[in-house]
């Protein structure tokens, strides 16, 4: 109690009471050092001159830290964002100074993150060219021999005309993708909520999305409660999403394989995962797996099913977080585990009378 009642006569917080501080013991000197000289004319000039010396004198520190404060300011301003003032006071200018290294910790950081960005749009159109022009360069190519006539028979023109129809369905696929993670990226998208039951929407995609897996020697295996679980959600979004995470599950899959979908329901939460068997990946890796143009080549033959480009995982990380839900990966030893996790907004009317 008694270093508060100190720390506020002194003065260390304030520096108005600072000020009164040095006209006080300026008037308190001026008065002594006057009192030792008889009275003169001069006696009002020299206790003015003696009093302006001792407030100047008394007052240099808080100057002094006002000019710290100024130049600090020209330095940041001429683009010197590393620069800290010193903060050893504890009044007004303190707080001034905190507040100074606060601008410049933020600018900083703000630099940091369009310098990020801009490095980020330069890295998108490079992968975008790199990737639009594969298979368009494929589709000149196959063209050239057509135009050219440059086959033995009609089977290898059929060959020719499948190869070339192929590569634009990539091509279409790639700029769908891109189109989709630009619009979703930049929240240029209206969710439809409707209500659906998710249950039933996960055993239809599944039921869809077997043969696939079939072809490429994956099982699927459901493990999905039996009761209705009706959701609010933008169905047509949360499809892609999923078809995506089941996608990419079935790439990365050791041959013969299986992909467990499993849908567990909480009083809260609906959790979906999709689990697989694949070649193990390193920490670094893992934390790449959701950045847009990240990919990873599948161990099988890309025959029925090519590697990608890198986006499915992003536009599924966009579309879960535009429904304000999460999706994570927990990976050990190979063991793929893709989870997504959205509150409970309806219930149905069984769980309601137990309630």
């Amino acid at each position: 109690m008694i270093n508060k009642i100190w720390v506020v006569i002194s003065g260390k917080k304030s520096i108005r009471t600072q000020l009164i501080w040095a006209i006080f013991l300026s008037f308190i000197v001026t008065t002594f050092v006057i009192s030792l000289f008889p009275n003169t004319v001069t006696s009002l000039i020299l206790f003015i001159a003696i009093f302006i010396f001792c407030f100047i004198i008394l007052t240099r520190p808080i100057v002094r830290s006002i000019w710290q404060v100024a130049n600090g300011l020209m330095v940041i301003a001429s683009g010197d964002l590393n620069y800290r003032l010193s903060v050893s006071r504890q009044d007004e200018l303190g707080i001034v100074s905190q507040n100074v290294n606060h601008m410049a910790q933020q600018l900083q950081e703000q630099v940091e993150r369009e310098r990020h960005l801009e490095i980020s749009r330069m890295d998108l159109i490079t992968s975008v060219s790199h990737d639009l022009r594969t298979p368009l360069t494929s589709i000149i190519g196959y063209l050239d021999l057509l135009k050219k006539q440059a086959f033995q028979d009609d089977e290898e023109e059929a060959r020719y005309i499948n190869n070339a129809f192929n590569k634009t369905q990539q091509l279409k696929q790639l700029i769908d993708d891109l189109f989709e993670y630009t619009r979703l990226s930049h929240g240029d998208v209206q969710l439809n909520f409707q209500e659906v039951d998710f249950h039933s929407l996960i055993e239809q995609m599944v039921s869809e999305f077997e043969p696939v897996a079939r072809e490429q020697g994956i099982t699927l295996i459901q493990e999905l409660s039996p009761d209705p679980i009706i959701m609010r959600m933008d169905v047509e979004q949360m499809v892609r999403a999923i078809d995506n995470l089941l996608m990419n599950a079935t790439k990365f899959s050791l041959l013969p394989g299986e992909v467990k979908i499993s849908l567990v329901t909480g009083e809260k939460y609906v959790q979906l995962s999709i689990e697989n068997q694949g070649q193990p990946i390193t920490k670094e890796q893992e934390e790449l797996l959701f950045q847009r143009f990240y990919r990873m080549e599948p161990k099988q033959s890309d025959m029925y099913m090519p590697s990608g480009y890198g986006l499915g995982l992003s536009i599924a990380r966009n579309i879960v977080e535009l429904h304000g839900a999460r999706i994570w990966l927990d990976h050990q030893q190979g063991k793929y585990r893709f989870c997504i996790e959205m509150k409970r907004t309806m219930h149905t009317s069984a769980e309601q009378q137990e309630e």
